[in-house]
């Protein structure tokens, strides 16, 4: 079980991703707390609260996954639920935060999301900000699951002091194909100024998903030599 998840807000506008808040699970409870890393500024930028955890300053507690992030789940009741599960590589006997990390909790209603705390071991995420790259539209056609792509640090980026940017060679010919999401940029910031040997592969392709840039899902898996 992936014992600790991060919720992610994305401001609708300038599409930042911020990490507001940890949702874990331990001694049999689960807790929910915000984080005030980067709340503050995601304050300024316009979020207000989790729909059901209005005090940010109280650390929720239960026994049961709660209600207000379970409705977020797959729901059992329909006719392709195996299949769902089976998409995400899950099981049927798989936990519900399990199921959660894998499908990330995701609504076309709202911006928000749950990933994996990070883990330089197991290393797995959505590229973000495809929308700002101009070499979507001449390759998205061109993508395959375990392509090749590589991990290259963007000092001059203003919106992220450890902005990753990443990119796809195809027939010698070098495309940018978006970013690593900013909640995991500064670890992985810091592994690559190591310069430790990596591979990276594209894990999954999703290219009509209304609930993500430009209606794409690319996701990666990195190992990263020990």
């Amino acid at each position: 079980m992936n014992n600790e998840l991060w919720l992610i807000w994305k401001q609708n506008t300038t599409r930042r991703r911020y990490k507001v808040g940890t949702l874990s699970y331990e001694k049999q409870k689960y807790n929910f707390t915000y984080q005030s890393e980067e709340l503050e500024d995601a304050s300024k930028a316009g979020f207000d609260c989790f729909p059901g955890f209005p005090d940010k300053e109280q650390v929720y507690t239960s026994e049961e996954l709660f209600t207000n992030i379970k409705t977020r789940l797959p729901n059992p009741q329909r006719p392709d639920y195996l299949h769902i599960l089976n998409k995400y590589s899950l099981t049927s006997q798989s936990s519900a935060l399990d199921i959660l990390a894998k499908t990330k909790g995701r609504l076309i209603t709202d911006t928000y999301e749950f990933v994996k705390a990070f883990n330089k071991n197991e290393i797995e995420f959505d590229i973000a900000g495809i929308s700002h790259c101009k070499d979507y539209d001449k390759i998205k056609e061109n993508l395959l699951v375990n392509d090749k792509i590589e991990l290259e640090t963007e000092k001059e980026n203003k919106y992220d002091t450890y902005a990753i940017k990443i990119t796809i060679t195809k027939e010698k010919k070098k495309y940018h194909l978006g970013y690593v999401p900013r909640y995991y940029s500064k670890e992985l910031y810091t592994i690559l100024k190591e310069k430790k040997a990596y591979s990276a592969l594209i894990k999954n392709l999703s290219l009509d998903n209304e609930m993500y840039d430009k209606d794409m899902i690319i996701s990666i898996r990195l190992i990263i030599e020990s």
